[in-house]
């Protein structure tokens, strides 16, 4: 044989051509063999697995043969990350492997046909499914006429099935060759029809829609070595993962880095976003993004609730069965399971404990209202009402009030309880009942008539929190004042609803101002309280209550007062004992001595150290204290006998010495009266003491001894 170097080199290869080798099962001396291109190419592509290499050289193109059971087993393709417009499959002169066509099912369906040639230049070039994903259009030529329309859906194959639908992916053989047609449904566009059978494209193009593939894989993807992605995102499954379901599966742990490594959950205008700066984890939103626990959780450690690092700003602590609410001063209010209670800064609890009360009406100060009380372990509830006595505390009762005659009721109106009779807010809708209801003298409920019963109802259930339902008689007919004005229950009858019973339709109510206080308790202890008696009797009368000054007790003694009072005495100008036929407590200090005689004192209660603008009162001793800017007393109706007293430090310091003053002190009178006949007083010696006596209308006040 000559040397190899000498043939010369074939440059056109057929299938025919032979190579030499030599046959490796041949028992024969001579095992040198000739084997054709077309011979070594089948035993390639034969189905044998051990006939092709694990590894692929560099420069061999992936072919893969899509028989089998599997639907793309163990392709590697990539998506690209744009829409390719006008993708021409079929013309005149681009070859892109496969045909198109287009058919009907016996439904009218219409569906389209891409008989790929298994060369690799469609089904490996472009994702099936996006183009149903992206509605792509299409448009082409059959048989010289123009279809045009969009697609729908893309049939997947299904290979479990021997027979499957007409218009469903599957293999096809013509010959001895095998291809694959994909099937897409489709519909016309407007004023097309389409009726013929299975007819081939002369021309067809896909306007839009058409994705070409960049990196996708289809079937099982290992990874034996570390994945890492320098650039770009990571995604696993679909859009629609309700429809087209992925999940992502990892045995070991997720690590994520510092601040630039996040878990993002949503997209990029309205997420929720775990991330951590290597100690603590984050989780934060964007747009109307909100973390939302749905299923029970146990928590191990504290949970807090913080502006900034800052404890002193207060913070809210929910711990083993306990809340906790701090306040910046570190004083705290404690929610568990044996009540609540408020602590001091270092967690120790308060002697004073305080029920929170309701806002504010009106004019009032919140004082807060209990529904229930917990005293020495035992519960009670407040208020409850039984047959007219309305329960306010263990021992503390009132029996409540009706009409001092038989009356009618007449306009109803809402309003806020307020000392001596209430606030108004506002008439009710309707702003009385369709016929008064009688109320007999002294009964404190009624039966509502059934003609009355739904205008009631609504009357009652929508009484304004914070407020009352309140009724007058019929007889009453001045206008209601502005909303937040008084109306005293010494000038009209008004009557508190405090109770309706939907079932019975029976009213309860008081007149309010009016009742009885009952106390039922053994002892009864006034420590540094006043008892005010508003009425000293002109008769003789008994039974009144003693008080012991030594004990501090209240004891049942009987009592004689004459007429002429003469148990008490005036102590005035040395005089002892001056019979008392009236007492005006204006100019009048009242002590109780250990005796238990009222001994009545001529003197001025003190007024204050005054600084500001201020109205003054009568028989009262001032202060009229330094001041920055000059300021204004202003003197009460005079009346013969009346008197102020007044001592001017404006211009005395703390240490009791003097430094001149820039400002005074002015005194006017109230309305057109007069002092010392004139329309005002100004005080330019800022040290002297003096009395303002009212003498008459001429005089007005005048000055009593300067000094």
């Amino acid at each position: 044989m000559a040397k190899i170097s000498t043939y010369t080199i074939d440059s056109t290869i057929e299938g025919d051509d032979k190579l030499l080798g030599t046959d490796s099962a041949s028992t024969s001396a001579l095992a040198t063999r000739n084997y054709t291109i077309d011979s070594l190419k089948a035993y390639i592509n034969g189905q044998t697995a051990a006939n092709i290499t694990d590894t692929i050289p560099l420069g061999f193109f992936l072919s893969v043969n899509r028989e089998g059971t599997a639907y793309e087993r163990a392709l590697v393709r990539t998506l690209a990350g744009s829409v390719n417009n006008n993708v021409v499959l079929k013309s005149a002169t681009v070859n892109t492997g496969c045909d198109v066509y287009l058919n009907v099912l016996g439904s009218g369906q219409v569906f389209l046909i891409i008989r790929d040639y298994n060369n690799g230049q469609f089904a490996v070039d472009y994702d099936l499914q996006d183009f149903a994903t992206n509605s792509a259009t299409w448009s082409g030529v059959i048989g010289g006429v123009n279809h045009s329309g969009t697609v729908t859906a893309f049939n997947a194959p299904d290979f479990s099935n021997s027979s499957p639908a007409a218009n469903a992916t599957q293999y096809v053989t013509a010959g001895s060759d095998k291809y694959t047609d994909w099937m897409f449904n489709v519909t016309l566009d407007a004023g097309q029809s389409y009726t013929g059978g299975q007819v081939a494209f002369t021309e067809f193009t896909f306007l839009t829609g058409a994705q070409q593939i960049s990196t996708q894989a289809i079937g099982s993807l290992k990874v034996t070595r570390n994945l890492d992605v320098p650039d770009g995102n990571v995604i696993v499954g679909t859009s629609s993962p309700t429809n087209d379901p992925r999940s992502l599966t990892v045995y070991g742990p997720i690590e994520v880095g510092v601040a630039e490594s996040t878990i993002n959950f949503g997209d990029s205008s309205n997420n929720v976003k775990m991330s951590t700066d290597g100690s603590n984890l984050t989780v934060t939103s964007t747009g109307t993004g909100t973390g939302i626990i749905a299923a029970p959780y146990r928590f191990t450690q504290d949970i807090v609730k913080d502006t900034n690092t800052t404890s002193t700003d207060g913070r809210t602590i929910m711990g083993q069965n306990s809340f906790t609410a701090i306040n910046t001063d570190g004083t705290r209010g404690v929610l568990s399971n044996g009540g609540v209670e408020l602590q001091d800064s270092s967690g120790t609890a308060l002697s004073q404990q305080q029920v929170q009360g309701n806002a504010t009406q009106g004019s009032l100060t919140s004082g807060g209202v209990l529904s229930t009380i917990k005293i020495n372990g035992y519960w009670y509830e407040l208020p409850s009402l039984t047959s007219g006595v309305a329960q306010a505390l263990p021992g503390l009762s009132e029996t409540l009030a009706g009409p001092a005659g038989n009356i009618t009721t007449g306009r109803f109106f809402y309003g806020t309880q307020n000392a001596s009779g209430a606030l108004f807010q506002a008439a009710t809708s309707p702003t009385a009942l369709t016929t008064g209801q009688a109320v007999t003298t002294g009964t404190t409920s009624i039966t509502i008539a059934s003609g009355n019963r739904t205008d009631f109802a609504s009357m009652y259930n929508n009484i304004p929190s914070g407020q009352k339902l309140y009724f007058v008689e019929s007889t009453y007919t001045t206008p209601f004042p502005a909303a937040g004005n008084q109306l005293l229950d010494q000038s009209v009858n008004m009557y508190l609803v405090v109770a309706y019973d939907a079932s019975t339709y029976i009213a309860t109510f008081g007149r309010q101002g009016f009742g009885t206080l009952n106390v039922a308790t053994s002892t009864f202890n006034i420590d540094s309280e006043t008892v005010k008696l508003n009425t000293i009797p002109q008769a003789t009368k008994s039974n009144f209550l003693y008080y012991d000054t030594a004990t501090k007790a209240v004891s049942h003694n009987a009592l004689n007062v004459l007429a002429s009072a003469n148990g008490a005495s005036y102590d005035y100008g040395g005089n002892t004992d001056v019979p008392v036929v009236s007492i005006d407590f204006d100019n009048l200090q009242i002590t109780a001595p250990a005796s238990g005689v009222v001994t009545l004192k001529q003197g001025y209660a003190f007024g204050g150290a005054l600084t500001a603008n201020t109205t003054v009162d009568n028989f009262n001793h001032y202060i009229l204290d330094v001041i920055a800017a000059d300021k204004t007393i202003t003197l009460p109706a005079g009346t013969a006998g009346n008197s102020i007293r007044f001592t001017n430090m404006s211009s005395i310091n703390s240490t009791g010495g003097y430094v001149a003053s820039s400002y005074t002190w002015t005194i006017n009178p109230n309305g057109s009266e007069k002092i010392m006949r004139s329309n005002t007083l100004v005080l330019d010696e800022s040290t002297a003491s003096f009395e303002l006596f009212y003498s008459d209308a001429t005089n007005g006040w005048i000055v009593n001894g300067t000094s």
